[in-house]
C-alpha cells in the first residue's frame, strides 16, 4: 500500500517534470531555456485519511466544543454589559456591588447547566475564553471579583482537576 502510493506521487513528479522539459507551444520553449534545472528530493505522503481513533476524537471534541459555545456567548453578553454599567459608576463601592449582584445573577442562571459539564468540557470553555477574550478565567475573576475570590475559584477548580489559568494555543494544546 505504501509503494504504491509514493509510486503514484512520483509519477506525478515525472509527469510534471516531462511537461516542463516538453512543452507545448513554440513560445515555451524560448522561456524554457532560461529555467535552470532543479532537481528536487522526493516526497512521499503515506495517508492522508483519518484512523478511526482520530475521527472519534474530532467528533467528541466537536460534540464538547458545540455544547459549551452558548455558554460562551452568554459571557460575552453578560461582560459587555457589565462593563458598560461599570464605567459609568464613580465609586468602587458601587462597582463591587454592581459585581456581586452580577455574579448572583450568573450562579442562579447558569449554576445547574454549568455543573453538569464534565471535566473536559470545562476545559474547553475555559480555552474558549481565552481565545475569545485574550484573558485567562482567572484573570476575569481577579478583574471583576479580586483576587480572595479568584484564587478560592482557583483552589476550587484544582480540587476538580481544573485549570483557571489555562492559556490557549493551537500549536501547543490540543
Amino acid at each position: 500500500m505504501l509503494f504504491f502510493s509514493s509510486f503514484k506521487y512520483t509519477l506525478i513528479i515525472w509527469i510534471v517534470n516531462l511537461l516542463l522539459i516538453f512543452p507545448q507551444n513554440n513560445n515555451e520553449i524560448s522561456n524554457c531555456d532560461s529555467i535552470k534545472n532543479i532537481i528536487l528530493n522526493e516526497v512521499t505522503i503515506a495517508s492522508s485519511r483519518f484512523n478511526i481513533d482520530s475521527k472519534v476524537n474530532y467528533y467528541l471534541l466537536r460534540y464538547r466544543v458545540l455544547k459549551v459555545y452558548p455558554f460562551l456567548d452568554s459571557i460575552q453578553k453578560i461582560l459587555n454589559d457589565a462593563d458598560m454599567v461599570i464605567e459609568s459608576l464613580d465609586k468602587k463601592k458601587f462597582t463591587r456591588r454592581y459585581t456581586r449582584k452580577v455574579q448572583k445573577k450568573i450562579i442562579n442562571q447558569f449554576s445547574t447547566s454549568i455543573s453538569n459539564l464534565t471535566r473536559k468540557e470545562g476545559v474547553i470553555l475555559s480555552k474558549l475564553v481565552y481565545r475569545e477574550f485574550d484573558t485567562t478565567v482567572y484573570d476575569l475573576i481577579y478583574q471583576y471579583r479580586g483576587g480572595l475570590q479568584a484564587f478560592l475559584w482557583y483552589k476550587i477548580s484544582k480540587i476538580y482537576d481544573g485549570d483557571l489559568k489555562i492559556i490557549f494555543s493551537p500549536s501547543d494544546n490540543v
